[in-house]
């Protein structure tokens, strides 16, 4: 069993498997109850210890995992009345892996630059299967020695790609999700083409998994049919937030524009034939 002691905070579709994961890979690991209880029960019986709150949760660990849904989640998490930075160690290593804009994890490092807390960036890119079988594409930012000391507590969720220093891995992370919404925004529409002449989806389907327009999206489909309406908040989420990082550096951006505005937005209504 490793001696590190590993706090992670968000059990949600792709926290949990995560840490179970790291469980699996002999780290003492703890959490709290965030947004459901379920996880927790589930995980206690693979040997994680519940903590209260996140405070609880960080004032043991060497390396405090966040994987929360968004900004405001993850501020809550880390400054809240109970959040992680009031009792988490000096000297100590945060690892966010949300997916936020990519001046977050700079402007955490400044504020906790004084304690010498690490901080590194580490947005996951992969479903639920991939959390599950530990092969994440985990899309690293930060200090390459501190990333490297954390190596052993990242490869059980998956393989690291370090891509520079802090706002690096968010805006690559955002890129990467851009490209998959854009898709995803245009296989809706071709469907739609194809079923309005006839044609079988599934041999579209077909077509597209063993053709040049073959992507992750398109072999995917099934998984993400079945699960419209998370993906979809998501989606939006990314989609707005790489957009905004390309308006803070006067990058033009009228396919994301154009994406963003298309009906696809309804699909957690159910509005969208897919």
């Amino acid at each position: 069993m490793s001696e590190t002691k590993i706090g992670f905070i968000g059990l949600g579709d792709m926290g949990e498997p995560m840490a179970a994961r790291l469980l699996g890979a002999g780290f003492t690991v703890s959490s709290c109850a965030h947004r459901r209880r379920q996880a927790i029960e589930t995980l206690k019986g693979k040997g994680l210890i519940e903590r209260p709150d996140p405070g609880a949760v960080a004032q043991d660990a060497d390396i405090l995992i966040t994987i929360v849904l968004d900004k405001n989640q993850t501020d809550q998490v880390l400054h809240g009345p109970s959040g992680c930075l009031s009792r988490l160690r000096d000297g100590a290593t945060i690892i966010v892996m949300s997916t936020l804009e990519p001046g977050y994890c700079q402007t955490l490092a400044e504020t906790v630059q004084s304690r010498g807390i690490d901080v590194v960036e580490c947005p996951v890119s992969g479903a639920r299967p991939r959390a599950e079988n530990g092969t994440l594409v985990l899309i690293a930012g930060g200090d390459a020695a501190v990333i490297e000391r954390c190596r052993p507590a990242l490869e059980p969720m998956g393989t690291i790609h370090f891509c520079g220093g802090l706002g690096a891995a968010m805006t690559i992370k955002l890129a990467n999700n851009a490209l998959a919404i854009g898709t995803f925004a245009v296989l809706l529409e071709v469907r739609a083409v194809a079923r309005a002449y006839g044609a079988d989806l599934e041999a579209l389907m077909a077509v597209c998994r063993n053709g040049t327009g073959n992507s992750f999206v398109v072999q995917a489909w099934d998984w993400i049919a079945a699960n419209r309406e998370a993906l979809a908040v998501l989606a939006l989420k990314d989609g707005e937030l790489c957009r905004a990082a390309a308006v803070a550096k006067d990058v033009p951006t009228a396919v994301i524009e154009a994406f963003l505005a298309k009906p696809w937005k309804q699909i957690g209504a159910g509005t969208v034939e897919l």
